[in-house]
């Protein structure tokens, strides 16, 4: 099997991280070739870090967040006559720390499936297509992972996809287009898609509300870095996020913890809360229908603070 990657990288310091390198050479191990794009400037020994890992670097500012740089990396293969080569196209951006579990599994795994694309991950509900704060059906492959297979890749509807991704304003249409859009638009055209995680369908992006029993109980690779960086704090708890990895591989967790260090995502004051209510309070708020768990967010920050991380 012959697989391209094209990994969307994009970092506020223009470093490519440890964490990142992990994961490249990882992908290494199931893909002959990585076209990394780098939303902004590299240094040449930034880039020197890629030696041996990418075969080719694109490296330029843009607007368009991740796929922006996934279209980018296509072009490139496009406009060198590289498609026809590929059997797999695999799109990754850089939002995860792992993997956890080996790609080799996840991929022998996967060809068993009857299916043109597939992810880790699907997410059922999704923004309106005039994007809003309202959730509705729209179930899609969850973007920071696609393989295509090259009938999908390949067709012409994918390429004017691809060319019609632009700047947005709002980072809503940019889910609402792209990341959901993909999905619906090789669906429309009959293209069957598969996930490798099947698990917690009633419940809006499980990989933030789940990631603890995603990791123990489905041999989910990834954990979002938006986690052990805070940014959802308002929505689970991440204490003890080490052990919860350590318990299923041996993953160096000092990159997580680096990285969230060199990005000054720090939390400030000590854990207020037992963990074992932590976890109960977030079990339940994932559960809750979309409406109550936006009044139970407001009321977590506003009067009980002191749960969160």
């Amino acid at each position: 099997m012959n697989r391209t990657v094209v990994f969307a990288h994009y970092d506020k310091d223009s470093v490519i991280d440890d964490y990142v390198i992990y994961y490249l050479k990882a992908l290494k191990e199931i893909a002959q070739n990585i076209v990394f794009v780098s939303c902004g400037s590299l240094s040449e020994d930034e880039k020197n870090k890629l030696n041996g890992i990418a075969s080719n670097i694109i490296a330029e500012h843009h607007e368009e967040y991740d796929f922006g740089s996934y279209k980018r990396g296509f072009n490139y293969l496009k406009a060198n006559n590289l498609l026809n080569e590929i059997d797999e196209l695999i799109l990754v951006n850089d939002s995860c720390f792992g993997p956890f579990y080996p790609f080799k599994e996840i991929f022998n795994e996967m060809d068993k499936k009857d299916c043109d694309f597939w992810g880790i991950t699907k997410n059922n509900f999704g923004y309106r297509k005039v994007p809003n704060h309202f959730f509705v059906k729209r179930p899609h492959i969850q973007s920071y992972f696609i393989v295509l297979k090259n009938n999908t890749f390949k067709s012409k509807a994918f390429a004017n996809f691809m060319t019609s991704i632009k700047p947005e304003n709002n980072k809503c249409v940019v889910v609402s287009n792209y990341e959901i859009g993909l999905s619906e638009m090789l669906v429309e055209l009959g293209f069957k898609y598969d996930v490798y995680i099947n698990a917690y369908e009633r419940i809006n992006n499980m990989t933030i509300y789940k990631w603890r029993q995603l990791i123990l109980e489905h041999k989910m690779p990834f954990m979002k870095c938006s986690l052990p960086r805070l940014v959802n704090k308002n929505l689970t708890t991440v204490e003890g996020y080490q052990e919860i990895i350590k318990q299923v591989c041996d993953y160096p967790v000092e990159l997580i913890e680096n990285n969230v260090k060199r990005t000054q995502y720090i939390r400030k004051g000590r854990h207020t809360s037992p963990i074992i209510i932590k976890r109960a309070f977030f079990d339940f708020l994932a559960e809750l229908p979309f409406f109550p768990r936006k009044i139970l967010i407001f009321l977590l920050r506003k009067c009980f603070p002191f749960i969160r991380d």
